[in-house]
């Protein structure tokens, strides 16, 4: 009878160190304010003369009158926006959209505007609060040349949540198993060259390394080899980590816990006392 009971006492012991507890956790404070969904163009890459059509989308929680939206990007070389527009527009509850053109100057360089990478600001302004976004285009001199785009983390981080595409690191397997960007694939930068293939050309390739020294150079051989749609993170991980996005690291096998070490000497006693 007293090693049923003992044997009893250590099971419960055993269910006690190995079953997790499940308590309730606390429901975090839902957010109420607006959201920009989608804040992109029609092209990544633009020619003289060439239309530019920016996409918008927020979210808006309620019917919000009176919101206050400007867009300006483009800069040239005399400190003037050659995209620039100011509007209050009425948001109705869930997605508003807004489509904005533009027409390329004839001569870009006459404007202003050499060949490279250029940023496009929004700001949404309602009560007292204000969100932001950044988008970036390229500009060529033709419409046939491909350069790649410069983007900022913050763009980086929501096209990673939004749209279909390849988040390249360029980094070693070290770096990249110590920590790296959600749903990053890893193709070192000196191994490049020879497994481009494992890429999908259909689909934008987001670049990044640890703080942009590699990405240039890698964006130039993609674009060499066929890639049209290729992005380059100013400021790699560093900035990304920089603006407190979170990392993951390389999952790798763990060692037996304290508890599994407990449940194990649990059993090896009943089984002595067992045997006695």
């Amino acid at each position: 009878m007293k090693q049923v009971f003992f044997v009893l006492l250590v099971a419960v012991v055993l269910a006690a160190l190995l079953v997790p507890c499940s308590g309730l956790q606390p429901t975090a404070p839902a957010d109420t304010g607006i959201k920009i969904l989608v804040f992109r163009t029609d092209s990544i890459v633009y020619a003289s003369n060439e239309e530019m059509t920016l996409f918008l989308s927020l979210y808006s929680p309620e019917d919000l009158n009176n919101v206050l939206i400007r867009v300006s990007g483009v800069k040239n070389t005399r400190g003037i926006y050659y995209v620039s527009t100011s509007s209050t527009m009425n948001l109705t509850a869930g997605e508003n959209n807004l489509i904005l053109s533009k027409q390329l100057p004839a001569c870009s360089s006459c404007a202003g505007i050499k060949q490279g990478t250029y940023f496009i600001n929004l700001s949404v302004a309602y009560d007292g609060e204000v969100i932001e976004a950044t988008h970036s285009i390229a500009i060529t001199q033709t419409g046939d040349q491909r350069i790649p785009v410069e983007i900022l983390v913050e763009e980086a981080k929501r096209m990673t949540e939004s749209e279909n595409l390849t988040l390249l690191d360029l980094r070693t397997e070290e770096e990249y198993n110590a920590a790296h960007i959600k749903g990053a694939v890893l193709i070192p930068f000196a191994e490049l060259g020879n497994r481009t293939e494992e890429l999908n050309k259909s689909f934008k390739i987001v670049v990044y390394s640890d703080n942009s020294s590699n990405s240039t150079n890698a964006c130039e051989l993609l674009i060499e080899r066929g890639f049209e749609r290729v992005y380059h993170v100013l400021g790699g991980i560093n900035a990304w980590n920089e603006s407190g996005y979170p990392l993951v690291a390389t999952e790798r096998p763990k060692l037996p816990g304290l508890e599994a070490m407990l449940a194990l000497g649990a059993l090896l006693i009943v089984a002595y006392r067992l045997r006695r």
